[in-house]
């Protein structure tokens, strides 16, 4: 997870220690900040503020590691619901049964341990946001069961007979799977699945976006010198150059690990190329291309070469106009051009 607020950061990172053996989390948060200037970044900022105040349900889908819960975390942060809870359940931690007893609660006597009466996510989570995270992990007999409670919005607890419970929740979920073929397999029902589709937000791998590399590295570097009590540090043109070349099959997770190893393992402020895991000094540059969808228009598409091309010269301006065939004046009134607007 990356957060743009280094308070945010370190207080989502303490929520989120042993994921595995603590899948279930509620933590008031400081708003996290999606960290990026690329196309895709913009985007889903854009559609995160459409949504957040609305009660519809959001899926958000996209490779491990590329920030599901911080979006999330942000739709949360940024609704009228901001003051309540928002918990977050890792459906891929916990066996069926346990799941089903951490969704619902139980009742004392329910089974066999359960001594006394104990609330379930879907209860702690009224009036706020419930976050299930990697739901398609989650055992489709478990998946009827949270479908009828989110469709009525009420349910009951293990043991508890026929006492329905009523509750007021916004629901949020995410997925790593390929949400088509999980479909089609049967591993994810399709009556879930529309009931949690509403909107759909795809966060892209970080290899689709490097031009936001530079300024997730910054960030991180910002972060974790402060954590282990640094000075601030930099990285050499070298080994900025080795990052973007890198293909970042973990994603930001991965970056952020590997800049937090380097602090660590650097003795000068500067952080050389050869302080970098040998995965990533050794990595080789690759041609760029840049995919462009169907429909995109043509102020659009020159906003994407261009920022592909800054990110390509470490934002040399000068160099990007030379390769763009500009006069950098031109360059540079583009740039002023597409900051307005945005800011419109």
């Amino acid at each position: 997870m990356y957060l743009g607020d280094n308070n945010s950061y370190m207080i989502e990172e303490k929520a989120k220690v042993n994921k595995k053996h603590k899948p279930t989390q509620s933590v008031r948060i400081a708003e996290p900040e999606l960290i990026g200037r690329s196309e895709g970044i913009r985007q889903i900022r854009s559609t995160i503020e459409r949504v957040a105040d609305s009660p519809i349900a959001v899926l958000i889908s996209g490779e491990s590691g590329t920030g599901k819960e911080v979006v999330a975390a942000l739709i949360h942060q940024r609704s009228s619901r901001r003051d309540k809870p928002f918990i977050a359940i890792n459906c891929a931690a916990l066996p069926e049964d346990i799941l089903e007893n951490e969704l619902f609660g139980h009742e004392q006597g329910a089974f066999t341990g359960a001594t006394g009466r104990r609330e379930g996510n879907l209860e702690m989570a009224n009036g706020g946001t419930i976050f299930f995270d990697e739901l398609g992990e989650m055992a489709p007999n478990s998946q009827a069961k949270l479908l009828r409670a989110l469709e009525t919005k009420s349910f009951r607890r293990l043991g508890g007979g026929q006492q329905e419970i009523r509750v007021d929740i916004r629901t949020l979920a995410a997925t790593g799977k390929d949400v088509q073929n999980a479909l089609k397999s049967g591993t994810f029902r399709q009556d879930l699945y529309y009931r949690l589709s509403a909107i759909e937000i795809h966060l892209p791998p970080l290899r689709e976006r490097k031009e936001d590399i530079s300024m997730l590295a910054d960030n991180f570097l910002l972060t974790f010198c402060a954590v282990h009590q640094r000075p601030l540090m930099k990285l050499s043109p070298e080994a900025l150059d080795a990052l973007m070349w890198y293909e970042w099959p973990g994603n930001v997770r991965e970056l952020r690990n590997v800049i937090e190893r380097t602090i660590i393992m650097s003795s000068a402020l500067t952080i050389a190329v050869d302080v970098l895991p040998e995965r990533i000094s050794g990595a080789t540059r690759k041609p760029e291309s840049i995919v462009i969808p169907l429909g995109t228009s043509l102020r659009e598409v020159q906003w994407i070469i261009i920022q592909k091309t800054l990110a390509l010269v470490r934002n040399n301006k000068s160099e990007a106009a030379r390769m763009l065939g500009l006069s950098r004046k031109t360059l540079h009134k583009k740039l002023t051009l597409n900051k307005m607007v945005e800011d419109c």
